[in-house]
């Protein structure tokens, strides 16, 4: 009897910590190449960027650029935006089921080609704050809820206010049991909202991302996939459906480096190309 015991004893033993063993897998250290999606799109600091399911403590810097070519246009031949943006994400618990994520854009170029007048500036911000909270992690999956909050900050803006809410889902899924392919994605409602002249104009739009992800080596991730963005309220429109490529390299002491590229192929948003690159340090806590 206490043989039998004790080979149950150990057989949930073995079990638990085999668990364990695979929900680290999922959500393995942030440095790792493989880690979660990279923030796309046009708009301000992460905002509508569907984020990681996993958590992490890690610093970043983003250098995006934007190009949107219309020289068939008889007043507007095109425009040029170049953005940094600084983003922090820490861990708030000891499970590590809650973290927090800050980001701003730092300097804002834009040059705007209008006709025969070229304009261009500098702006600053505006920032955003998040608070994620894991919903768990089981052997090959991870999926969190998020909400995040654009704050009304930005001096690139000469009349108005510019600020707005998102609400979210993401996850993330590994396929077979080598560690090396998976997907990952979610979707998202953004509320930004506007008031000029005391006035107050609303959107609401639905945002989502689907990639696949391939780490040939433990330090080297690919992925591939699209996005899609859309205006439900107050005026039904499809901004864009862009494709997306991207590598990230792990380096050593937790830096990691990435580039991501996006080309929009369809929808209401004109821009014609997006890129950026990344780098970034994160802790091995």
């Amino acid at each position: 009897m206490g043989d039998r015991v004790a080979a149950v004893v150990a057989f949930v033993v073995a079990a638990v910590l085999e668990v364990t063993a695979a929900r680290a897998e999922i959500c393995t250290e942030a440095a790792r190449a493989q880690g979660g999606p990279l923030a796309g799109g046009t708009d301000a600091a992460d905002f509508g960027a569907i984020p990681e399911a996993c958590s992490g403590t890690d610093l970043g810097l983003r250098l995006r650029g934007t190009a949107l070519v219309a020289s068939a246009n008889p007043d507007f031949f095109g425009a040029v935006v170049a953005t940094s943006t600084l983003r922090l994400r820490q861990r708030l618990t000891r499970s590590s089921r809650t973290w927090l994520t800050l980001a701003a854009d730092l300097l804002t170029y834009r040059y705007v080609v209008n006709g025969p007048v070229d304009s261009q500036g500098f702006g600053f911000g505006p920032p955003t704050v998040g608070l994620h909270r894991a919903l768990g992690e089981w052997p090959r999956t991870a999926t969190a809820v998020y909400g995040r909050a654009l704050l009304p900050l930005d001096t690139a803006r000469s009349s108005g206010v510019r600020t707005g809410l998102e609400l979210g889902l993401t996850g993330r899924r590994q396929l077979g049991t080598t560690g090396r392919a998976g997907v990952q994605g979610g979707v998202a409602m953004i509320a930004p909202f506007v008031v000029v002249a005391g006035q107050t104009h609303t959107v609401f739009e639905p945002v989502a991302l689907l990639e696949a992800w391939f780490a040939p080596r433990p330090r080297l991730g690919l992925s591939a996939g699209l996005s899609v963005r859309a205006e439900v309220s107050p005026d039904p429109t499809f901004l864009t459906l862009a494709a997306r490529v991207a590598a990230r390299i792990a380096l050593r002491h937790g830096l990691a480096a990435a580039m991501l590229v996006e080309v929009p192929v369809t929808g209401e948003d004109r821009t014609d190309l997006i890129s950026a690159f990344y780098l970034g340090w994160a802790s091995s806590e």
